[in-house]
């Protein structure tokens, strides 16, 4: 009797313990609850060549090529250079960063007359230096927008030409006709850089930036001398496209 009775019992305190914990069920939540998204500051520091077509106004220029008989210079030329930034650990997201730009385009042509064959040359060329500050812009993890804004101090050159002959270095004679023209400038320079980290130690860029002269000095003639008349529109003012591959550091 006491056997059959036990076996009842048991199966009875099993139904009440299955429904107890049913009941303990029904109290938990299985709705998943996003994890805190993770937000790592931006960082970077590399150092790379860069290399930029820029697009000067070269109308008066042309005009003096046209005079001197010689082809149109081109626009835009090509520069190059090299680049270096670093992050500012203090400003989020902020980078400071120093460039160096060089670049020239001329025309150049033998010109036949009856007292023998001459070349006759115009050169005009461009040497930046620039401290700039950025802001850095992350949309993932590997791209970064970045505007920024530089401060370009900068040398303008033009160099006019006539050569005939050789040169003899043992006979005090000057067979050429030069003329040098240097002004120095200071300008603002807007710019916009879309750069990707290839990996933690290579970044790609494409920029545009915008030189905008806020100072120029006079023009000189071969150092010493003052230049005259020398058109405003001949400075270092104008659009320019840059790529730029740098190593180092990139978050």
């Amino acid at each position: 009797m006491f056997r059959p009775f036990a076996i009842v019992l048991m199966t009875m305190l099993s139904f009440v313990c299955a429904a107890a914990q049913d009941d303990r069920l029904d109290e938990l939540s299985f709705d998943e609850e996003p994890l805190p998204e993770e937000t790592v500051a931006y960082s970077s520091i590399g150092i790379g060549p860069v290399f930029s077509l820029f697009t000067p106004n070269v109308a008066d220029l042309n005009s003096q090529a046209s005079k001197m008989g010689l082809d149109e210079l081109s626009s835009p030329f090509f520069m190059a250079g090299a680049e270096f930034f670093t992050a500012v650990g203090v400003f989020p997201n902020f980078r400071l960063g120093f460039s160096w730009l060089s670049g020239s385009v001329n025309s150049v042509k033998d010109m036949v007359g009856t007292g023998g064959g001459v070349k006759k040359s115009l050169e005009y060329a461009v040497s930046t230096r620039s401290l700039h500050i950025d802001y850095a812009i992350v949309p993932t993890a590997k791209l970064a927008i970045i505007p920024g804004v530089g401060l370009t101090s900068g040398y303008s050159t033009i160099t006019s030409s006539s050569t005939s002959g050789s040169f003899d270095w043992s006979i005090d004679t000057s067979f050429t006709s030069q003329v040098f023209l240097e002004q120095s400038s200071l300008s603002i320079l807007p710019r916009l850089s879309i750069e990707y980290a290839v990996t933690p130690f290579l970044n790609l860029r494409a920029q545009a930036n915008y030189a905008v002269p806020v100072s120029t000095s006079d023009w000189t003639a071969n150092t010493y001398g003052t230049a005259l008349n020398v058109p405003s529109s001949i400075a270092i003012n104008g659009l320019s496209a840059q790529i730029g591959v740098f190593v180092g550091l990139f978050n």
